[in-house]
């Protein structure tokens, strides 16, 4: 049946909202209001604890910075030092080295604390300028490779003897007293301990007239002899001279 109302509006009486729509206003109105809050407590209350977490950041690495720098400017100062102190030692090792060697070799040419005498005068003798060089100890990865010697010492003289038959045993007595006993080799002289290698003995017979500027040698048998001794090289380890600094 059909039902038709004749009243004006202002008579009807009036109907309520629908219940959807007012569901689906009420819904809008909270997530507009949820997005309002949740956007208000990220940028004024979790925005600001990241900015300050980000400040914190940033002063704590430019503390670490400033310590990393002053610690690099304290290891090239202690690097600094510590070449000095190298450098130091190395020349304070090779004056002690050239004067206790000096002396040591004129003891023996002397033949003094030798339990064979000998008589020997030296012509020349030549100590290099270059006494001393400096390198690390560093493992030698070429199998075969020579360690270089830091100098050469150089000695040239005569030997006083009564016959030429005696030359052989008398050069090789003076040649034991400079290395020590050729059957040891682990076991040098003083005197030898710092070098590494000599040249095989050799001696050549001098006689009077005989051109070379000795025409008055007593005795009249004379032998001539040469000697290049090669300084081995300073090695300081720079993990005991960081040691001794301690």
């Amino acid at each position: 049946m059909i039902q038709i109302n004749l009243l004006p509006p202002e008579y009807r009486p009036r109907t309520g909202t629908p219940v959807a729509r007012f569901v689906a206003i009420v819904v809008g109105i909270v997530m507009v209001l949820s997005a309002g809050g949740a956007y208000a407590y990220t940028h004024f209350i979790e925005l600001s604890k990241v900015k300050e977490l980000k400040q914190s950041r940033e002063e704590e690495v430019k503390s670490m910075e400033m310590q990393r720098d002053r610690s690099l400017r304290l290891q090239q100062e202690i690097d600094m030092y510590q070449q000095r102190r190298v450098a130091i030692q190395t020349i304070n090792r090779s004056r002690t080295l050239w004067s206790r060697k000096l002396d040591q070799f004129f003891e023996i040419t002397t033949a003094q604390n030798v339990d064979e005498s000998y008589a020997i005068w030296l012509d020349t003798v030549e100590v290099p300028a270059k006494v001393a060089t400096l390198r690390r100890r560093k493992p030698n990865r070429r199998k075969g490779k020579k360690k270089e010697p830091a100098a050469q010492f150089k000695v040239e003289g005569f030997m006083a003897m009564t016959s030429d038959t005696e030359a052989p045993a008398l050069l090789s007595t003076f040649h034991k007293a400079l290395t020590g006993d050729p059957e040891n080799t682990a076991r040098p002289t003083e005197f030898f301990a710092d070098f590494m290698a000599i040249n095989n003995p050799n001696i050549e017979m001098l006689r009077e007239g005989s051109g070379r500027d000795k025409e008055d040698l007593v005795p009249p048998r004379v032998g001539a002899f040469s000697y290049d001794l090669a300084l081995a090289p300073i090695e300081l380890d720079k993990k005991k001279a960081r040691k001794g600094r301690k």
